[in-house]
């Protein structure tokens, strides 16, 4: 009798869980990460016990030899015990196991979800592992974001055993006679985890709370309620301060300068987010680089950051954006007339003799006199030492013409140099230069237009 009343107080924790974070409706299929582990296999019948329709994904990885195959023989097994559907799938991994790990069951999961229609994923953290978490988040240095990871509901992921422990997880299995798989790298402690698990935690909850895990759960949900208010600030700052286009985020310097410092932090970091960086890696020290960017004065200055993203200050202005690729220099020839696709533009050029009258310049087209012309132009990225005298416009450097017109650098290779002999006829953006203008005494003009590829 005790067993059954332990079993439905166990259900009912669990379910308040669920109705507290509203991890999953009534009527939605939910697909269950199972590994074979008390925790994962607790997560399986408990959702079937509650009524919900769900189905197994194993994802082997192939690191414990035949352990790992009988791993997934055992889950696939339980689900045919079940009868539900199991989904498997074998991969290597490289690197940082436990992050390459957590990738590839994040990707494995995902497209299974995608492909079959489930509209929850479910994997088995427990109140333990959060605890686990946060401590080591908290030892390797991690802000408010980090240490508040883990959370019940992320997406369509959902942790319906967060609140629960890894004791009563077993002492429920154990009540039903349902075995589960050990995994004896747990044991290892050559792992930051298990040494956490087996020392760290013991050790802190004998010599000074033995409901440490308990009262840290409840640190991380107090820290969990201002981390929201905090990226909500956050959210709400960029929508007024910055814009976005593609993997691209471009913040007001001034409006930086002028919000409380922990705002700018969590700005930074929502802004690298947006620009398709996920974060791992990103240390308080590239955030801090960045940030030293919005107060220093010179416009140019960039700070790489792990991942293939740069913040680089532009003015007034702070873009955060993917890593341009490598730039590569380009040197076309244009026949008059004629046309020339230039790829590293994805432009094409055409030169065509107009008549006299035809006297109208764009930005995308502009008339040069023809007697000041060769039978061709060359077409090529800028370079340090180009020296431009445009109409209207002072003559000087190049570099300093971009600057003056506040030309980023990453656009300048995007503004094709055409020259002949060692004079350069045009800037795409810019005038055209004094020497090559049409005057009342031209007698042939040439037009040179840009068109998309």
């Amino acid at each position: 009798m005790t067993n059954v009343n332990e079993s439905a107080a166990f259900l009912a924790h669990i379910r308040n869980t669920l109705a507290n974070y509203r991890m999953i409706a009534t009527h939605e299929r939910v697909l269950v990460g199972v590994s074979g582990g008390a925790d994962s296999v607790c997560l399986l019948l408990v959702l079937m016990e509650l009524g919900y329709e769900v189905a197994a994904a194993h994802l082997n990885h192939g690191l414990r030899g035949a352990a790992a195959d009988e791993d997934e023989l055992f889950v696939e097994r339980l689900s045919e015990t079940l009868n539900i559907s199991f989904f498997r799938k074998n991969v290597s991994l490289e690197g940082s196991l436990e992050a390459a790990g957590r990738v590839a069951r994040k990707q494995f999961f995902t497209e299974l979800a995608d492909r079959h229609g489930f509209s929850k994923i479910a994997v088995a953290h427990t109140q333990d592992d959060r605890a686990e978490t946060f401590l080591l988040h908290m030892l390797r240095g991690s802000g408010m974001e980090g240490l508040v990871s883990m959370a019940p509901v992320s997406g369509a992921t959902v942790r319906p055993l967060i609140e629960t422990r890894r004791a009563d997880v077993e002492s429920y299995l154990t009540a039903r006679n349902q075995p589960w798989r050990t995994d004896a790298t747990n044991f290892d402690l050559s792992f930051a985890r298990n040494r956490m698990r087996h020392r760290v935690i013991p050790q802190l909850a004998a010599e000074f709370n033995i409901n440490l895990v308990e009262t840290l759960s409840r640190t991380v949900k107090i820290l969990e309620a201002e981390d929201a208010l905090l990226q909500e600030e956050a959210s709400g700052w960029i929508s007024r301060h910055a814009r976005a286009k593609d993997h691209s985020v471009i913040l007001d310097c001034r409006a930086l300068n002028d919000a409380p410092l922990g705002l700018v932090r969590r700005v930074l970091r929502s802004a690298l987010r947006k620009a398709g960086h996920s974060l791992h890696d990103v240390s308080f020290e590239h955030v801090e680089a960045i940030r030293g960017l919005v107060s220093g004065p010179k416009s140019g200055k960039l700070v790489q950051i792990p991942g293939g993203v740069i913040a680089v200050r532009e003015f007034t202005e702070l873009a955060i954006r993917l890593a341009d690729p490598p730039e590569t220099p380009y040197d076309y020839e244009l026949q008059i007339p004629g046309r020339v696709h230039i790829p590293e533009l994805d432009r094409i050029f055409r030169a065509e003799i107009v008549d006299h009258k035809c006297n109208e310049s764009k930005a995308e087209r502009v008339l040069l006199d023809a007697r000041s012309l060769g039978p061709c132009v060359r077409i090529r990225n800028w370079k340090p030492g180009d020296y431009y005298r445009p109409v209207g416009l002072p003559a000087g450097k190049l570099k300093k013409l971009f600057q003056r017109a506040r030309t980023p650098r990453s656009l300048r290779m995007a503004c094709p140099v055409f020259v002949t002999d060692s004079s350069i006829v045009w800037v795409a953006s810019f005038p055209v230069s004094r020497d090559f203008a049409p005057g009342e005494h031209s007698e042939k003009l040439v037009a040179i237009e840009a068109f998309p590829a």
